[in-house]
């Protein structure tokens, strides 16, 4: 059997009445987005990384497929994230800490050591 039969063959078998985009049940996916949630607004209030905001806000707009079927609200919530991933991506990028003050950092906790 051909390596692409066998994904045709795959992608024709439905055991599944009504699929859904997300791979586990509803409440198991507001279970995970709770903890991101507390999770990445705690990693940014310890560390003041905007990276971290972003994706606490990011988890929460994708529980919109849960309420909504609707093929605009589908692409508005993938576009939505795509654009959240991207400024996060970026702020990683030009947030970086300087090296004085990770130099300054390692300094402070070194002599708190002492």
């Amino acid at each position: 059997m051909l390596f692409t039969d066998m994904l045709s063959t795959l992608a024709k078998i439905s055991d599944v009445k009504d699929p859904s985009i997300f791979p586990f049940p509803s409440p198991m996916l507001i279970g995970v987005v709770i903890l991101s949630v507390i999770f990445f607004g705690y990693r940014f209030a310890v560390q003041k990384k905007p990276f971290q905001l972003i994706f606490a806000i990011a988890a929460p707009i994708s529980l919109l497929l849960l309420v909504s079927k609707s093929k605009t609200v589908f692409y508005a919530v993938g576009l939505i994230e795509f654009l959240l991933i991207l400024a996060a991506f970026i702020s990683t990028i030009i947030c970086k800490p300087k090296k004085a003050e990770e130099k300054a950092a390692a300094d402070r906790d070194s002599s708190k050591e002492d």
